[in-house]
């Protein structure tokens, strides 16, 4: 699917309830974008960090984490070491984690739901409770259901968990897990450690790979969804 084009939305949101509205919905429009460019550069300076401690420190055939883990100099660099990727990874979750919520207000105010009899005040716009409005709705429940899929598909449960959990109670701190076996492609990767959130429990999971994978189901979604509000617009604008 082509590019969504988010400027053609913006028109259209001026044409079909004019400027004030667009004012309501641009920042949200732009901020889809935004938290997707946050969450890619956190993941790379978190990679780019891996990396350079790996070649740094464990490059040697005979090198071994514990090692240096362990060493009385090492270990400093090392805690250090684990809390800025700690940083990079958790701030890269957390603008992942933002997205369902800044669609769901994207779609809100960009489809003028909040010029309805009863509108919902602006605390209170979610995926959670625009999405229901959406499917049960005629013409865009498409949307709706893009929305849901946005926020509830794949792995979403896991990474609000891990989302949450740094929020409000403590951080679900990365590991860097060594293979002994010899039988991964990289010796050395980071994991979030396995931990309970809410009565549920949560396995240990290869941040790369964790990560990547919800990005790349999330980004195409919002792609999508950025299409059928285009869609919608342009229909009402007849």
């Amino acid at each position: 699917m082509a590019a969504w084009n988010v400027g053609e939305t913006r028109r259209l949101i001026e044409q079909v309830f004019g400027r004030d509205q667009l004012y309501k919905a641009k920042a949200s429009l732009r901020s889809l974008d935004d938290r997707q460019i946050y969450s890619r550069i956190h993941y790379q300076d978190a990679t780019a960090a891996v990396q350079e401690f790996v070649e740094r420190h464990l490059s040697g055939e005979a090198s071994l984490l514990l090692d240096v883990a362990t060493d009385e100099e090492g270990s400093t660099e090392f805690n250090y070491f684990l809390r800025k990727v700690g940083a990079y990874l958790t701030a890269c979750v957390q603008s992942m984690h933002a997205m369902p919520d800044i669609l769901a207000f994207a779609i809100y105010y960009s489809l003028g739901m909040n010029l309805s009899a009863r509108p919902l005040p602006a605390k209170a716009v979610s995926a959670k409770s625009v999405g229901p409005l959406l499917v049960g709705s005629p013409n865009v429940s498409d949307l709706g259901r893009l929305l849901t899929e946005v926020s509830t598909g794949g792995t979403s449960a896991h990474l609000a968990a891990i989302a949450n959990k740094a929020k409000h109670r403590s951080v679900v701190f990365p590991a860097l897990n060594e293979d002994w076996s010899g039988e991964r492609a990289k010796r050395h990767a980071v994991v979030f450690e396995a931990f309970e959130y809410e009565g549920n429990h949560y396995p240990q999971v290869f941040a790369d790979e964790f990560l990547e994978a919800e990005y790349n189901r999330v980004s195409p979604l919002v792609n999508a969804a950025g299409h059928a509000m285009s869609a919608v617009l342009r229909e009402r604008a007849k």
